[in-house]
């Protein structure tokens, strides 16, 4: 068997067009995002902000995919070659870029990809691993949606999203339970400790965008319970559910506006929060996979220009 490193050159040159294509996808898209923002009209609201607290919400950003790497390592089949956390915590960051940039479904697929071909691992564990994702992440957003309900009443626009939401996730483990009879790659369903250890990394991921938009509202002063944080989160992640466009564009915004509205914050702050929090959530959710894809890219074609 010729081992993954024994690369002719044809497969070499065809994964270096590859990661091109991909490092010129990025770009485009980046492009396109920006082009979207009446920077003008950013800058006005930025002078008014609180910059450290802005860099504080960038950095709780960041640590979604500290803890997305963990989870992701946890969710490893035990069979599977392992991966080192940087190895891993490389693969979630440039899944994370083409998510929020690639259109939908575009992004988990080159995930399984990302798993197979830079962490080593076999077409099925990649498909496990992203099952259990999905999994891990719907309970984590059914227990905020859980919680929020008994902290504060839902919006009559958030009721059927949410039970909608709740039964999916419920059809979801039914299904993956029943398949992990058959199925190694689901074995972690069987291991409770395991399992629990994983679960904690996703909730800290939550945790860690909940925390990110009270810095936002802190930069600009503005006053929400905790409960309503989490009623913003609730919105913002029932509204991004099913992304129709690049980097959620529109329906971030307009989820987390109504969110605020409904908690009493006037329509221009309303406004305001909600464009710099998606600005603080994209910047290393896109940008650091990005950098990892550029860095990749362009180290590939210094040793073909030799």
């Amino acid at each position: 068997m010729q081992s993954p490193d024994a690369l002719t050159p044809t497969s070499t040159m065809k994964r270096r067009l590859a990661w091109l294509g991909a490092w010129i996808l990025a770009t485009a898209l980046l492009v396109v995002c920006a082009r979207t923002v009446d920077w003008t009209r950013a800058l006005e609201v930025l002078s008014t902000a609180h910059v450290v607290w802005l860099g504080l919400a960038v950095l709780l950003n960041g640590m979604i995919l500290v803890c997305w790497a963990a989870f992701w390592r946890a969710l490893r089949p035990d069979d599977e070659a392992p991966a080192s956390y940087g190895r891993m915590f490389e693969i979630v960051a440039t899944a994370s870029s083409l998510m929020n940039t690639v259109p939908f479904g575009g992004g988990h697929a080159s995930s399984v990809v990302l798993l197979m071909r830079r962490g080593n691992t076999t077409q099925r564990g990649a498909l496990s691993v992203l099952a259990l994702d999905q999994l891990g992440e719907g309970i984590a957003k059914v227990s905020l949606f859980v919680l929020v309900a008994l902290l504060l009443p839902l919006p009559t626009w958030m009721r059927a999203g949410v039970t909608t939401a709740s039964l999916v996730v419920a059809a979801w483990f039914i299904t993956l339970i029943v398949a992990s009879r058959w199925a190694r790659g689901l074995g972690i369903l069987k291991h409770w400790r395991r399992s629990v250890a994983a679960l904690a990394c996703v909730i800290a991921m939550k945790a860690a965008e909940a925390l990110a938009l009270a810095a936002v509202q802190h930069a600009f002063g503005t006053t929400v319970s905790p409960g309503g944080t989490l009623l913003v989160l609730a919105a913002l992640i029932l509204g991004t559910m099913l992304p129709v466009a690049p980097a959620n564009l529109g329906t971030y915004e307009a989820s987390v506006f109504l969110a605020y509205r409904y908690l009493g914050v006037s329509p221009e702050q309303a406004l305001t929060l909600a464009v710099v929090e998606h600005v603080c959530f994209l910047l290393p959710s896109v940008g650091v996979g990005y950098a990892f894809i550029s860095a990749h890219t362009l180290s590939r074609s210094a040793i073909a220009s030799r």
